[in-house]
């Protein structure tokens, strides 16, 4: 894949991160995502319904957020590492990828620490003091979306050690095996986020060692012309789009191994005829169902290993490392459509959540409420719209930042 076509891939990837994130924080039928899915999964499953709570809206706002949604963060990370270490050829690189994440991730990160701690001073929620004007910038306090870039400098300060294991094959297993084994033992790691490390170097092995699986076609192929050439790429497009098919089905037919689809399938089965033929086959369906009859057999201690803390994060950061991977590949190289908005990527993730929370504000105001047809279908599009609208502000506010202000502008977005 050429540099222009690759850079145009991974702005669109990012873009539609970045709305899944705005998704993810728009939620209108419970306070959070997380309360959300608890409430439609005691609808499907325990039919403990919520009148217009966990009906057919609250469904798709869960499936957007609780679904796709859950490849957000984790899709950042991945290619987060794979961006860096995709042009690290020794370690003299690594001085200058530090001098650009500092310009990238740092600079930004206590700019918007500072302002969102600001603005909360002067609406009078929060008030000003050296030792809280240290700890906001620091600690991003008032600014909970910023974990993520947090991460990623805590992640960069790593990245020497990292590539040093992932320079020898051997090391990098080694490595994977033990730390994997550490998080099912409920080791806790200070400073990084386990699934974020297992992310972030998901995407860095793949830059380091299988480049060719993510991104581009082989070079002996490459430079053939003719019919030849023509069958290779369309056999290449096939492959990528039947492995990300791939991926997403087994997506969809590893839920019985979470918390949820063991305790449904497995440790307490529902009555499957109640849930209806969709909400069955939304979980897995026949899938589930055989994959828990497998599980059955195995012994007690796996059972317990795979559902406690440790278990769990592992079978979370596989699946949605599946599904990060499946979006990536379904996205094809030569009909994609580029748009210059979608390059806005940073920015508009440090400014979406005052914006998608403000709707839920307006839901408030104007007292919409649940029950009725009309109050979910303006819950829903206001949902849906969400997304949209932080688009729009994001990218009028840096094209006139860009013009009025490319100080303060470059300061903000990093220099992106």
């Amino acid at each position: 894949m050429d540099r222009d076509g690759f850079s145009n891939k991974v702005y669109i990837y990012t873009f539609i991160l970045s709305v899944l994130v705005v998704l993810v924080h728009s939620v209108n039928f419970a306070d959070s995502n997380t309360i959300l899915l608890t409430m439609i999964q005691s609808s499907d499953f325990n039919h403990i319904d919520i009148p217009g709570l966990t009906g057919w809206a609250a469904h798709i706002e869960n499936f957007l957020s609780n679904a796709l949604g859950q490849a957000a963060v984790p899709g950042f990370f991945m290619m987060s590492g794979y961006l860096y270490f995709r042009t690290m050829d020794s370690f003299k690189d690594i001085g200058r990828k530090w001098k650009s994440r500092f310009h990238t991730l740092v600079v930004p990160f206590f700019a918007w620490n500072f302002i969102y701690y600001i603005l909360y001073v002067l609406c009078g929620k929060a008030r000003f003091s050296a030792y809280m004007l240290y700890d906001a910038i620091l600690n991003y306090t008032y600014n909970h979306v910023f974990w993520y870039v947090h991460q990623l400098i805590m992640l960069t300060i790593l990245t020497p050690l990292l590539y040093w294991i992932l320079k020898k094959k051997l090391l990098a297993a080694l490595f994977m095996i033990v730390y994997v084994s550490l998080i099912v033992w409920g080791m806790d790691f200070p400073f990084v986020n386990e699934d974020a490390m297992m992310y972030y170097f998901a995407g860095a092995y793949m830059a380091v060692n299988c480049s060719t699986f993510f991104e581009k076609m082989q070079k002996n192929e490459k430079n053939k012309g003719g019919k030849h050439y023509k069958k290779f790429y369309t056999d290449y497009i096939s492959s990528k789009i039947c492995k990300g098919v791939l991926l997403l089905m087994l997506v969809w037919g590893t839920q019985v191994f979470t918390t949820v689809g063991m305790q449904m399938f497995l440790i307490a089965p529902v009555d499957f005829d109640a849930m209806g033929t969709w909400r069955y086959w939304y979980y897995g369906g026949a899938v589930s169902t055989i994959l828990a009859s497998a599980l059955s057999a195995l012994p007690t201690g796996i059972l317990v290993g795979i559902l406690s803390i440790g278990g769990q994060v592992m079978v979370n950061v596989i699946r949605r490392l599946l599904l990060c991977v499946a979006l990536w590949l379904l996205l094809q190289d030569k009909t994609l459509i580029f748009k210059n908005f979608m390059k806005n990527g940073f920015f508009l993730y440090a400014v979406h959540y005052p914006i998608a929370r403000a709707g839920i504000y307006v839901l408030e105001y104007m007292n919409i409420g649940y029950h009725s047809t009309a109050e979910q279908i303006i819950r829903l599009t206001i949902y849906l719209m969400t997304p949209v609208v932080c688009v729009a502000l994001s990218y009028i506010l840096k094209e006139v930042m860009e013009n009025q202000t490319p100080l303060i502008w470059k300061v903000l977005s990093g220099g992106r």
